[in-house]
């Protein structure tokens, strides 16, 4: 995919870089979003990998890619203030996560197998267009959440060049994804497709989840 993962580990290989967006989170029609721990934060995908390397509660990590033909990986993991155990399924079979806070090397590693394939050039791509809008509230995994919806059909018309530029002009990312109150991920499911030059089509799936211990 064209997409490449802000914190430089396990990335899908970037095709088109993308320009530097507004920093300012706009909703759709481009008002601003408000103020982070309010009821409009927008997507912080940051923060969910901060969550996992500063955990300060225990919780259950879930994440899912797939990238046909090339990807089929599940992450899971426990992850408490003071360890991470989990695994990694992929194609080459099942690999053991296994950190302690007081081991920098295994905290840093685990951190970085857990947070490196979340897919962070998507969200950059729409979270600050029109192609995504907050869709009210819902209790998601135990938690109240916050629900946005994400289409790049209904980007505006300069936002939609820039999507297809990265993605091809059939390209696409559709999904949603659920928040809380810092913009923090509790959930999200994300479809993304990018329609290369040389005809080429590739599909994206990522889901992920954190719930109670």
């Amino acid at each position: 995919m064209a997409l490449v993962v802000l914190w430089g580990c396990s990335p899908v290989p970037v095709k088109t870089e993308r320009n530097q967006r507004n920093p300012q989170p706009a909703q759709a029609g481009g008002a601003p979003i408000a103020a982070m721990g309010s009821d409009n934060p927008g997507i912080n995908l940051r923060c969910a990998a901060n969550r996992i390397r500063n955990p300060i509660e225990p919780f259950h990590w879930s994440f899912r890619k797939t990238v046909s033909p090339f990807v089929n990986a599940n992450w899971e993991a426990s992850i408490t203030p003071d360890s991470i155990v989990g695994t990694v399924i992929d194609g080459s079979g099942t690999h053991a996560i296994h950190a302690v806070r007081s081991d920098r090397t295994s905290w840093n590693t685990a951190v970085s197998l857990l947070a490196g394939p979340l897919p962070a050039s998507a969200f950059a791509l729409v979270s600050n267009s029109s192609a995504m809008v907050r869709a009210g509230r819902e209790n998601i995994n135990g938690e109240p959440a916050i629900k946005y919806a994400i289409d790049t059909a209904r980007a505006a018309p300069g936002e939609a060049a820039l999507i297809k530029n990265v993605l091809g002009a059939n390209g696409f990312i559709k999904g949603a994804a659920w928040v809380n109150s810092r913009g923090c991920p509790v959930k999200f499911v994300l479809n993304i497709e990018q329609h290369n030059g040389d005809g080429a089509v590739e599909r994206e799936h990522d889901e992920e989840n954190i719930t109670p211990p």
